[in-house]
């Protein structure tokens, strides 16, 4: 999967996830979560910005840290962290020149201009002046082709002994252990959402160990995702002609059939939603 191919699918499709995601005040083009409390979309869209927080402050001490997302879309958890962690310096990345311009727009009408810069770049590539204190990776690690690839970069802007934070779906077994109906599932999940990186836990934590990253927890989010939503419904009936009609290659149908594959992991159970922690270098014991 090609850098471009994963930029042309968000500045086409970003847009869209904005007004139909009921996201709100969240800016988020993340997954819905329905935790405790959570009583509206917005609430639900936001959730999981509200756990990297917490998790933050559980392994930092210094007020002042430096964040760094991977993949920040238009910066909806910078923004909910400018919020709950304000003495934060706060860095993006994002690869679609559309959702960099909003992101800076938002930033402006928020006055986040000396605590939040949002860049445009490839995470893989492109190096950022950037020395942080915590990484954070929502739905976006599964976008790069070399998971490896994908730590090395965290890792050259991660101060040692900083936290990674990984929030993304994995395969909950190998794709040769699964059966073929799930094996097409997988395959229309990774063609449609333009996630090539899709893999087990097991794999992410290889791939992190490989650069120096040591893993520290592992939350499984799954059962707080509300599956067969209306839309869902009416995709899940559209998928099959989409997919006889092979237009998943373009990024507004592609989504629906990812989507439609996704439920159908998340339901089957070969999928899974996940919150990894890391720390580059030696482990911390937690009090």
């Amino acid at each position: 999967m090609q850098a471009p191919d994963v930029a042309g699918y968000y500045d086409s499709n970003t847009a869209r996830f904005l007004f139909v995601g009921g996201s709100g005040s969240a800016l988020s083009i993340h997954r819905q979560l329905w935790g405790p409390g959570v009583r509206n979309a917005s609430e639900a869209s936001s959730y999981v910005n509200g756990l990297i927080a917490t998790e933050i402050e559980r392994v930092r001490s210094d007020s002042t840290s430096t964040i760094l997302d991977m993949g920040c879309g238009v910066g909806g958890t910078l923004f909910h962290l400018a919020v709950s962690l304000p003495g934060s310096s706060l860095h993006g990345i994002t690869i679609s020149p559309r959702q960099h311009q909003l992101a800076n727009r938002i930033v402006a009408e928020k006055g986040l201009q000396g605590q939040c810069l949002i860049h445009l770049g490839d995470f893989l590539v492109t190096p950022l002046a950037v020395a942080a204190d915590v990484v954070v990776a929502v739905e976006s690690f599964a976008h790069a082709p070399s998971p490896e690839r994908f730590f090395r970069w965290a890792s050259d802007h991660l101060l040692p002994g900083g936290h990674m934070i990984v929030v993304d779906d994995f395969l909950t077994s190998a794709v040769g252990s699964l059966r073929e109906r799930e094996q097409t599932c997988v395959s229309d999940f990774r063609a449609g959402w333009r996630v090539p990186g899709i893999t087990t836990p097991d794999d992410c934590r290889y791939a992190a160990e490989s650069v120096g990253f040591e893993p520290v927890d592992d939350t499984d989010l799954t059962a707080l995702i509300r599956l067969g939503r209306p839309r869902d419904v009416v995709i899940r009936k559209l998928s099959p002609l989409l997919r006889r009609l092979r237009l998943a290659r373009f990024p507004f149908f592609g989504n629906m059939v990812g989507g439609d594959a996704l439920q159908a992991g998340l339901k089957g159970g070969f999928l899974s939603y996940r919150f990894l922690v890391f720390q580059k270098g030696p482990v911390r014991s937690r009090n």
